[in-house]
């Protein structure tokens, strides 16, 4: 037989213990402690469940729990966990997309190592994108600001983040 290494001595002899353990409770305690401990605690596990039953049924859906289901059972607006290319289709149809030239929101910034993006109004973009608005290009990201260029005007324009 090989030599055993630590580990697996180790290992042996909690199983050992473990198979001790086990033989003493099937053995010696079992037996003798289970018909014991059924007959006194019986009525304590009947008289505990009722009072649980009783207590769930008082406690059905009240306050805040209905107002969670209620709001969980709406119809959502906006849904966080659309693609690109479905939340445009959203904000188009609905006539909200929520971008205009006057309201630009840098809310997000990724650093991936070789990869930057930021979010601007809840779509992700990388330098030199252009950005759903008409006109503006993504010229640079900081995790501080966004550099947005008007490629009719020529203009820059710094964006500070929005947490």
């Amino acid at each position: 037989m090989a030599k055993l290494n630590k580990r697996q001595i180790i290992i042996l002899v909690i199983a050992a213990l473990f198979i001790l353990y086990a033989a003493y409770e099937y053995l010696i305690a079992g037996p003798a402690g289970k018909k014991a401990e059924t007959g006194t605690n019986s009525v304590e596990i009947n008289t505990f469940v009722s009072d649980l039953q009783n207590d769930l049924i008082k406690n059905i859906a009240v306050g805040v729990d209905a107002y969670i289901i209620g709001r969980a059972e709406a119809d959502w607006q906006k849904n966080p966990f659309w693609e690109r290319h479905s939340y445009k289709e959203w904000a188009a149809r609905e006539g909200a997309a929520g971008v205009s030239e006057s309201k630009i929101i840098y809310s997000g910034y990724v650093d991936s190592g070789k990869k930057r993006l930021a979010v601007i109004n809840g779509l992700e973009y990388r330098v030199g994108e252009q950005l759903e608005m008409e006109g503006y290009i993504l010229k640079g990201i900081t995790p501080s600001k966004v550099l947005l260029v008007n490629k009719n005007t020529g203009n820059e324009v710094e964006i500070p983040i929005q947490e």
